[in-house]
């Protein structure tokens, strides 16, 4: 029997690769995912510039030609998912001139709008968060993600067409903001089956190696709670995907599975909001809020890197102060306004 939670870089299916960065150095932070087709491949997210080498070194340990990479395709702007998109285009463009970042309009403005988002990561990651630098304008190939959601997969919006012998593959992206306004999912669908779905973030994060149990992806400061709920019940109106990849961290398998982290993670969102109003209430603190919100999580971290207690501590923290800002109890400063006030559609 397959397990529930695949963890390790390899073939989840006949042409999806799961690959661990090991992102800040330890394995299970982060993924990216390779399609691999017909003299042609996809790379689905970056890591950040720190992560590239050891990226451009699976492919070659795996023999996937850098000529055949002919898209590069984000989740969203963060810089530990692309930070780094700006080094890879220029390696793979070595290789192969044509190759096109697939992406919303929003993804590549923020790409190249990082300064902000760059010096809030280090003030919590340090050098771990590597460089930024502009990504030229003939990179792109923008797109429109797509807002058609249903089980009838005829009907979805379809991109592009790949090929693995005589069976035809599919490309859709569909728009699933609320974890920050450009994110989008990317879904490979085939002989009427979503085979994979690249949830990235719109799903929350997998931090458990065993357990199908989430957590949220809250962070400061475009977390909108609304848009994000609105993308999770989206997502859930799709034909059950046969495996879902998450940013954060590795692969669900099997339908069952698949729709039991749906339904778990919908409803640990609507919970963990309602904990962060209950302790506010009690006490306007976000240090109080913190304490008394840490005994949610127990059970859903079996991660082990570093300082554990306190990396847990900071993204916890960062969680409930994310929600918090969503929530209106705390407000953005006046650079952080404008910055929502430009990319909050």
């Amino acid at each position: 029997m397959s397990l529930p939670i695949l963890t390790s870089s390899g073939k989840i299916n006949k042409y999806i690769r799961l690959v661990d960065l090991k992102e800040f150095g330890f394995p299970q932070i982060l993924s990216v995912f390779i399609a691999e087709f017909d003299e042609s491949c996809v790379i689905m997210d970056s890591g950040s510039s720190l992560d590239v080498v050891k990226l451009i070194n699976y492919l070659k340990e795996v023999n996937i030609p850098l000529e055949n990479v002919k898209y590069l395709i984000t989740t969203h702007h963060h810089f530990d998912h692309n930070g780094g998109m700006w080094k890879l285009y220029e390696e793979i463009k070595k290789y192969n001139p044509e190759v096109k970042i697939l992406t919303n309009k929003t993804t590549k403005e923020l790409l190249n709008d990082y300064e902000f988002h760059l010096a809030r990561g280090k003030r919590t990651y340090g050098n771990f968060v590597g460089t930024m630098k502009p990504i030229e304008d003939n990179a792109f190939e923008i797109i429109q993600p797509s807002n058609i959601f249903t089980d009838t997969l005829s009907s979805l919006d379809y991109l592009k067409t790949f090929k693995i012998g005589e069976k035809e593959v599919k490309l859709a992206i569909f728009h699933t903001p609320g974890h920050t306004p450009d994110h989008q999912s990317i879904a490979f669908i085939s002989d009427n089956e979503i085979e994979f779905i690249f949830y990235g973030e719109a799903v929350g994060t997998l931090y458990h190696s065993s357990k199908l149990v989430t957590t949220p992806t809250s962070m400061p400061i475009f977390f909108n709670y609304e848009d994000y709920m609105d993308s999770l019940y989206n997502l859930k109106k799709l034909k059950t995907p046969l495996i879902c990849g998450f940013g954060h961290f590795g692969v669900v398998n099997r339908k069952k599975n698949v729709n039991y982290i749906l339904q778990e993670h919908l409803k640990f969102m609507k919970t963990f909001r309602a904990k962060v109003i209950q302790y506010y209430k009690e006490k306007q603190e976000t240090k109080y809020v913190l304490e008394k919100i840490k005994p949610l999580f127990n059970g859903r971290f079996d991660i082990s890197f570093g300082n554990m207690d306190q990396i847990l501590n900071d993204i916890i923290l960062g969680l409930v102060y994310g929600m918090m800002m969503a929530l209106g109890f705390r407000s953005p400063e006046d650079h952080e306004l404008e910055l929502l006030k430009k990319y909050n559609n």
